[in-house]
């Protein structure tokens, strides 16, 4: 399926449903928890405020990422976001959604005044947008694939001197998520 009419938007109170199937789809058989922490995710105020975009295929929505507001103990003055989860449903995979989700999350973030962006994930995949390991904010949790933990500068900002302990919203602050 390469659909003729795609586009990545900002998700809107409705997508709450389609959002979680895209989750359910993507995850099937992988890891059945990421649905539940989507949805507990979208609904805690503690991860505020939070870019939530969903990508559209023919006006279905098939793909979601999920920004959250997160703090470095320590670096109070950094406005920092942590991807997760990104999901993409099966059928439409390997067609740059993921990627689109992602750059355009980068683009409005920065435009909205972020400095820094983690992650926790496949460095293969994540590296492709500029996220290295090596940073020096730890994570809330100890980390079975230290190399997993990434950190990106937006455009004028610097990871230097970020140092610190993560602390995110309540809904992930939970080491099995880690």
């Amino acid at each position: 399926m390469t659909g003729n009419d795609r586009r990545i938007r900002e998700a809107r109170a409705s997508d709450g449903a389609a959002i979680r199937k895209v989750h359910e789809d993507a995850f099937a058989g992988v890891d059945e928890h990421v649905p539940d922490l989507t949805m507990a995710l979208l609904a805690d105020e503690t991860a505020r405020p939070m870019l939530v975009l969903v990508a559209e295929v023919d006006g279905d929505v098939v793909g979601n990422v999920i920004f959250s507001t997160v703090r470095v103990s320590g670096c109070e003055q950094v406005s920092a976001y942590l991807l997760v989860p990104l999901a993409v449903a099966k059928r439409v995979q390997r067609q740059g959604l993921g990627r689109d989700m992602i750059e355009t999350g980068l683009r409005l973030l920065h435009a909205r005044g972020a400095t820094v962006v983690l992650v926790l994930g496949d460095p293969r995949y994540y590296g492709r947008f500029g996220f290295k390991p090596g940073h020096r904010v730890q994570a809330p949790y100890d980390l079975p694939y230290p190399e997993a933990w990434m950190a990106r500068a937006l455009p004028g900002a610097s990871l230097e001197g970020l140092c610190g302990t993560l602390v995110c919203a309540r809904s992930l602050n939970r080491p099995e998520y880690w």
